[in-house]
């Protein structure tokens, strides 16, 4: 069972997922199924001596060869749809669509580090380097119905940012900057986790998503890093967890 989707583009993952995995089924089905047939029909108490030729029935089990190749390119379709929305097309392509719409937004910057997640946010003037910018150990906080643009590194080895609820994994990697972007449609509190092995206490890397009313964002935002009672509810779910 995959956990809830509370994103907006999350519905093409699970698309690929559910059509990669019913495909599979029926595809092990239908060549087992054919397998055993075979196994019967050709078995050596039946044919004691080798065939001078291919069978004209087991000729005709090549055309479930094209069938299996149409399921495939239909998948490799699907998927592809997929993959361009989230990852092939440039996520400054996508900012500018969204800028130019004029679509609300929020900018986080993500560090992942033995063996907690930094989340730095640019504070109520929206601008990083400016001297509201802060930091919040553990919490991506957003609003809820808008684009969120991450910019995601590593401090130390390799760690693996991974939403399970917005169908996002994406690698942080020391050295490098990745770009992701996700759009949260439910609030609430979810879970990230860092899904890349990175040591002896990588079990404990774990983080919160914590999706927020536009107005509450704003009030939590404008009174952040000294005032976040805002958050008061969630902390309680945090200790729960």
């Amino acid at each position: 069972m995959l956990p809830i989707d509370i994103s907006e583009h999350g519905y093409l993952v699970d698309r690929v997922i559910k059509i990669s995995v019913g495909g599979a089924v029926i595809i092990g089905i239908v060549s087992f199924a054919i397998l055993f047939y075979m196994l019967w029909r050709f078995r050596r108490s039946k044919n004691p001596t080798p065939l001078q030729d291919v069978p004209p029935l087991l000729k005709k089990v090549v055309y479930i060869d094209f069938v299996m190749i149409i399921f495939d390119l239909i998948l490799l379709f699907v998927s592809t749809y997929a993959w361009f929305i989230f990852f092939i097309r440039p996520v400054d392509k996508i900012k500018k669509e969204v800028v130019d719409k004029g679509e609300k937004f929020v900018e986080v910057k993500v560090i992942g580090r033995q063996f907690f997640w930094t989340f730095q946010y640019p504070g109520k003037d929206g601008k990083f380097g400016t001297s509201d910018d802060f930091n919040l150990g553990n919490a991506l906080v957003v609003p809820e119905n808008h684009y969120v643009f991450v910019k995601l590194t590593s401090g130390d080895t390799i760690h693996s940012l991974f939403i399970p609820n917005v169908r996002i994994k994406y690698d942080a990697i020391p050295g490098r900057e990745t770009h992701l972007w996700f759009k949260p449609a439910k609030t609430g509190v979810y879970e990230i986790a860092c899904a890349e092995l990175c040591g002896e206490m990588h079990y404990r890397m774990k983080a919160y998503l914590v999706v927020l009313s536009e107005k509450d964002y704003k009030k939590w935002i404008e009174g952040a890093p000294y005032e976040v009672s805002v958050l008061k509810d969630f902390e309680e779910k945090f200790a729960k967890k």
